[in-house]
This record gives C-alpha cells, sequence and structure tokens, in this order.
C-alpha cells in the first residue's frame, strides 16, 4: 500500500515562494515610488497653476502684478520687517482672506500680533515632493533675534525677480526699471501687464525654489536664512520670496559645506525642485510648464526677463 505524501509545503518549498515575494516586490516598489513621485509632481502643478490664475485675478483686481515682497498699502513705508511677500498678497485670491484680515502692517511680521496671518500653513503653496505644509520656518529677524520665539508658515516657490534680486527696500523707481533684466515681480515692484514686452505667455512669474541642505555650523536662528527658507508670508527675507534666473540650477545639493561659503549667496537665489532634473513655473498668461534644468541660460534668462526682446524657440515647453 503506497503512503500519502503529507499535504502542505516543504521548507524549500516554502524558502522558494518567499524569495519569490521577495523579487517581485523588489521589482514592483521603483514602479511604486515612481507613481506616487508622478502623483505628487501633477499636485505640484495644479498647486503652482491655481497661483497663477490667482496672480491674474489679482492683476484684474489691482491692475498690476503682486511685488514680490513689499509693505502694505495700508502701511507702505517701514523696515523689512514690516514686509511681506507676493504669496501673502494672494491670500484673499486664494480663499484665504482671514489671514490677509489678520494681519497688522503697523507691526513687525515677527510680532506676537501677527501671529494668525504669518503662522498658518497654506497647503498651496507647498510642494509634496518636499514636505507637508507646516509652521517650522525661521523669519529673518537677525537685527533683533529675540523677538520672538515662533516660526512662520514655510513655501516651496518663489517670484519671477528677473536676472537680480537685489532690489532694496528703498522703494520702487521707474527710473530705475530695466526691461532687459527685471522680472515682473520684485521688491516693491508694481508691474502691468502692459510692461511684460515679451508676453504674458513667454514670461514666468512663479517657480519652484531650489533649497540646500542644512548647513551644519550655521549659528541658531540663522540656519533657514542662510538657505533662503525663512518664513513664506514674510518679505524680511528677499531669498526667501524672489529668485533670479541667473544662479541657474544647482547641480550639486551639497553646494554649502559650511556657513561661511553659504554667504556667497549664490545658490540661495536660485530656482530648482525635488523633482529631479525639472522645475514647473507658472506664466503670466496663466499657463504651467516644466522647464529642464539643463536649459541654455540665456533662454532661461529670456522667460525671466519682461522685454529683453529674446525669442523662446517652438518646442521649448513642456507640459
Amino acid at each position: 500500500m503506497k503512503s500519502r505524501r503529507p499535504f502542505g509545503f516543504t521548507l524549500v518549498e516554502l524558502l522558494v515562494v518567499i524569495a519569490i515575494i521577495g523579487i517581485l516586490v523588489a521589482l514592483l516598489l521603483p514602479a511604486v515610488q515612481a507613481a506616487r513621485e508622478a502623483a505628487r509632481k501633477t499636485d505640484c502643478k495644479s498647486r503652482l497653476k491655481n497661483q497663477t490664475l490667482a496672480l491674474q485675478t489679482y492683476h484684474d483686481s489691482q491692475g498690476e502684478f503682486p511685488p514680490g515682497r513689499a509693505g502694505s498699502p495700508r502701511f507702505p513705508t517701514g523696515t523689512e520687517q514690516h514686509s511681506v511677500s507676493w504669496a501673502f498678497y494672494l491670500t484673499p485670491y486664494v480663499e484665504e482672506q482671514a489671514l490677509w484680515d489678520a494681519w497688522d502692517p503697523t507691526l513687525r511680521v515677527d510680532d506676537e500680533a501677527n501671529a494668525l496671518a504669518m503662522r498658518t500653513p497654506v497647503s498651496l503653496f507647498t510642494c509634496p515632493s518636499r514636505r507637508e505644509p507646516a509652521a517650522d520656518r525661521d523669519f529673518d529677524n537677525n537685527d533683533q533675534p529675540a523677538i520672538v520665539q515662533e516660526a512662520g508658515a514655510s513655501g516651496d516657490y518663489a517670484a519671477n525677480a528677473g536676472l537680480s534680486t537685489r532690489n532694496g527696500m528703498e522703494g520702487y523707481n521707474l527710473q530705475k526699471f530695466n526691461a532687459e533684466t527685471f522680472g515682473p515681480m520684485f521688491t516693491n515692484s508694481a508691474i502691468a501687464a502692459r510692461r511684460v514686452v515679451d508676453g504674458l505667455s513667454k514670461t514666468f512669474g512663479i517657480g519652484e525654489k531650489f533649497l540646500p541642505p542644512p548647513i551644519p555650523d550655521a549659528e541658531p536662528g540663522t540656519e533657514d536664512q542662510r538657505r533662503g527658507d525663512t518664513a513664506f508670508f514674510a518679505g524680511d527675507n528677499r531669498h526667501g520670496a524672489v529668485r533670479r534666473s541667473t544662479a541657474g540650477f544647482p547641480k550639486d545639493k551639497g553646494y554649502f559645506a559650511s556657513a561661511e561659503e553659504s554667504r556667497d549667496l549664490r545658490n540661495r537665489g536660485a530656482f530648482g525642485s525635488e523633482h529631479g532634473g525639472m522645475s514647473h513655473f507658472g506664466y503670466l498668461d496663466g499657463s504651467v510648464h516644466v522647464i529642464q534644468h539643463d536649459i541654455e541660460q540665456d533662454l532661461f534668462n529670456s522667460m525671466a526677463a519682461v522685454g529683453d526682446g529674446g525669442v523662446i524657440p517652438e518646442g521649448t515647453f513642456e507640459d
């Protein structure tokens, strides 16, 4: 009489099955991660689209694009510590009127009375590939670092100041305006669509911003300022609010080896993203396009300036 083989798996068979499952998981994991990043990219693009539409609505209402950073129309003078960013100017146009109403422009942005306005995270302004919205960014309050212990809301996008971000708080001056080098949104700017002679569809207003890694030996309270990643709704640090095209797209994310090196400010003024080799940019006509990080510098500069007369070749834009 033949003996029956016991029902079930042998140890060898079980190990083979486990090995096969492990191989399948290893093969599928990159695909799952890629799918998740693709979804995050799509979400990032959608958020930027809503920002660019808000730019248009702001222009329709005010007759000009918002400044890259500036004081309030209710309190136009004052120090940088009274300044807010372009993104805060958009809050009434992205269903965040309560934040705008909570701002007291006669007080510093890091004053406790401005906590609701400056420290409320808004997911629209953060890229999901980089981080979740949070109130964890320092204010640029080196002149009075002990005034506040709380941090401001984070943000991952920057206004296009053109070929340079070095436009101080002295005020917008038409005599200084140069269409060949200025972007549409810089410190105290007031640029109407008619001044964008290169065309709204050829000039970007907002782009994703590059962030270098944390600087190991930065003095406490200066880490975010050194990286250009300060409180997003505040305008007290220009690199937290606006960026320039001439900084290019940094290829080495470890550019700053020390706090002393960070004083060069090169990468702190650059556009960039966490998407790998590309970033999203919102144009003044409301469109959003991809720019590859290996783009020719002169072409990128032409997209940043409002009137340099540069020609954007067909096929440059990617959706």
